[in-house]
């Protein structure tokens, strides 16, 4: 079993901390020593240079200049990459 760098987030206190552990091991928040629950990998797709002049993404259906412009424009439609786990309050990760 390997150990994985993960988000916890503590049942009691709401604090998030990044911690080292095993997939199946139960953590402990160090500020109150409460049980902490794993919270879904985030990850961010960066899809690569955009050209000067931008381009039309057809998929969003705008002109978009910018990866910020673009994750915004993903946040208002409220989309998200295929393949992106959803956040625990059912929003996208964007």
């Amino acid at each position: 079993m390997s150990f994985r760098l993960n988000d916890y987030r503590c049942r009691k206190c709401g604090k998030v901390s990044e911690r080292l552990a095993k997939d199946k091991e139960v953590i402990h928040s160090l500020c109150c020593g409460s049980v902490m629950d794993k919270l879904p990998p985030r990850f961010s797709v960066n899809m690569g240079p955009v050209p000067i002049a931008g381009y039309y993404d057809d998929n969003l259906e705008s002109f978009v200049s910018t990866n910020t412009q673009r994750k915004e424009l993903m946040r208002q439609r409220g989309v998200c990459e295929k393949g992106a786990t959803p956040k625990p309050d059912g929003e996208a990760w964007v």
